[in-house]
């Protein structure tokens, strides 16, 4: 009798074991573990704001899609509540992408620098170079549209580096 009290009790704890594990398990398939910025005023000047995503144990160029893709389609209605919106146009598509010694190369369409005014062009700059620079393994970005490198952004004339490092830009922007 006594061994069938210990039999039970085991496989009762095997069981529960199994259980903690699935729980475990689903909720870290859930846990955000990418930052996307988005744009956001004070009324007198903009800064970007963090909004975290789910991308999953991918490659840089995976992981870059899902980013540009991400400030694409813009804030979720909770974050937009909360007064957050995308400079970045909702049709711009990554062409290609590629990481070489902590550089990611970026190639948008063209999408990317349509648009107006000079504020909406730095606040897209500034999401896309800060969400791609957010893995560690990004240290800098270099930025082209449909295959060619930018250097001037758009009708705007805003300079860009070529690479963009995280490094020379620790403080998130205000502009």
């Amino acid at each position: 009798m006594r061994t069938v009290v210990l039999r039970v009790a085991a496989l009762a704890l095997l069981l529960l074991l199994a259980l903690v594990a699935v729980i475990t398990v689903r909720t870290l398939q859930r846990v955000p573990d990418t930052v996307v910025y988005f744009v956001a005023s004070d009324g007198t000047s903009f800064h970007l704001s963090p909004a975290y995503r789910r991308a999953g144990r991918t490659d840089a160029t995976t992981r870059a899609e899902r980013a540009v893709a991400a400030l694409a389609a813009g804030p979720t209605p909770d974050e937009a509540a909360r007064g957050l919106n995308s400079a970045v146009p909702a049709d711009t598509q990554v062409l290609g992408a590629t990481l070489s010694d902590g550089t990611l190369t970026i190639d948008l369409s063209r999408a990317f620098e349509r648009g107006g005014g000079s504020a909406m062009m730095v606040g897209r700059l500034n999401q896309l170079f800060y969400t791609l620079t957010r893995p560690e393994s990004v240290r800098g970005v270099v930025l082209e549209i449909d295959g060619r490198s930018v250097s001037v952004f758009a009708g705007e004339g805003i300079e860009v580096q070529n690479p963009w490092r995280r490094a020379d830009h620790p403080a998130l922007p205000v502009w």
